[in-house]
């Protein structure tokens, strides 16, 4: 059952990041509407990977179904690449900010 809630949660907070980049003009709120969708699929990940009753992948612990370790390993790597891309995104878009003086994105496609 928690993995059905995180599924379901992975599910909304992904639908609300698209909205939000659909919706809002603003650069800052795109961006973050981004990282809320990227969050939500990186929870996806997570709640898919879930074993019930799984013992740590470490030798030594006793029989019984072992969990996968390679999902942590890609969201791990999911995470670090999405804080960098959202920092340089963030950097784009000060500079921008300073060379056009608006942060409105339908006004930036005008000129």
């Amino acid at each position: 059952m928690e993995s059905l809630s995180a599924l379901a949660l992975a599910v909304a907070s992904a639908a609300l990041g698209m909205w939000a980049m659909v919706v809002r003009r603003n650069l800052v709120w795109k961006l973050l509407g981004l990282n809320v969708a990227s969050g939500g699929g990186i929870l996806f990940l997570v709640a898919l990977s879930h074993r019930t009753g799984a013992r740590p992948p470490i030798v030594g612990l006793g029989p019984g179904p072992a969990a996968d370790a390679l999902p942590q390993a890609l969201v791990l790597t999911a995470i670090v690449i999405h804080f960098a891309t959202l920092a340089l995104a963030l950097a784009l878009v000060i500079v921008l900010t300073e060379h056009r003086h608006t942060q409105d994105s339908r006004k930036l496609e005008e000129r």
